[in-house]
């Protein structure tokens, strides 16, 4: 996917995402929360080791589509984000995107944006065929804090799970992110759970699909400006919340950076600038 010919002189080729989905709604701030964050840091950051594109409107998961691409994060399948209609996809489709994972291809999804379940159908439709899946059960994180709960406008995740190796990764450098009212999801056997909310609904799973990985995430709340940069965050000048804000108590960066990097490990040229710890799979 991403590689180098040896050497000193050894230049990588910046490895190509794309982020496929209307963005949420919602957020600190609602319909004033964009979803840029994640672009504009990948873009910004990354030293042109990471270039992003970004489809609002429904692609054709054609075969030479997905060969652009080393990662894809597909975000709300759907003309509007909050209330569909919700995207589906032909057979040839689903099987190209199967394909694509199955030879080196790397997905993150993401769900939460809408209180109407059916928008699990597309992502369940793209990924279902790994045994991971996503439920129409709502889920809402824990308050591991209540003071930074009130100025994050988010509750947590921050239960991880550190010991499983194949997953332990995801979490390195992550206390705490925003998890709101997102998805429970299924993990088969041969899956891997990183993370859970209340010790019962799995946010974070992972599965090894033959050369690729597939990660599915609950909630869509680590997509919005204001849970980054605190941009748009109502309590942003609220004395009381010093020390409590989102760039404060979450780890946004390095939990996207540790996604990326897990479904992606050919990209070994990925890094960023930063305060984040680089870590080789």
């Amino acid at each position: 996917m991403v590689g180098c010919d040896g050497g000193d002189a050894c230049m990588c080729p910046p490895f190509k995402l794309a982020v496929i989905g209307k963005p949420g709604k919602w957020g600190a701030n609602p319909n004033g929360d964009p979803d840029t964050a994640l672009q504009d840091w990948l873009n910004s950051s990354s030293a042109g080791t990471a270039q992003v594109d970004n489809f609002t409107s429904r692609p054709t998961l054609t075969a030479d589509f997905l060969a652009n691409y080393s990662v894809i994060i597909l975000a709300s399948l759907a003309e509007d984000s909050n209330t569909g209609p919700w995207w589906t996809f032909s057979d040839a489709e689903a099987a190209a995107f199967r394909a694509w994972i199955e030879n080196g291809g790397g997905v993150i999804t993401l769900s939460g944006y809408s209180g109407d379940p059916g928008e699990i159908g597309p992502l369940n439709q793209l990924i279902g065929f790994s045994g991971i899946a996503y439920t129409s059960d709502g889920v809402w994180g824990s308050c591991a804090d209540v003071q930074t709960c009130n100025c994050t406008h988010s509750n947590t995740l921050s239960e991880w799970n550190r010991t499983d190796p194949t997953v332990a990764n995801l979490s390195t450098g992550v206390t705490f992110v925003g998890y709101q009212n997102g998805r429970a999801i299924t993990a088969p056997a041969d899956g891997h759970v990183a993370a859970t909310v209340d010790g019962t609904s799995n946010a974070l799973v992972g599965k090894l699909v033959g050369k690729g990985r597939v990660l599915a995430y609950g909630d869509e709340w680590v997509t919005y400006t204001s849970q980054w940069t605190g941009a748009g965050n109502p309590s942003a000048t609220d004395p009381s919340c010093a020390g409590y804000l989102p760039e404060d108590k979450y780890q946004m960066a390095q939990f996207w950076y540790n996604m990326i990097r897990w479904v992606q490990p050919a990209a070994s040229c990925f890094t960023l600038v930063g305060p984040i710890i680089i870590w080789i799979s």
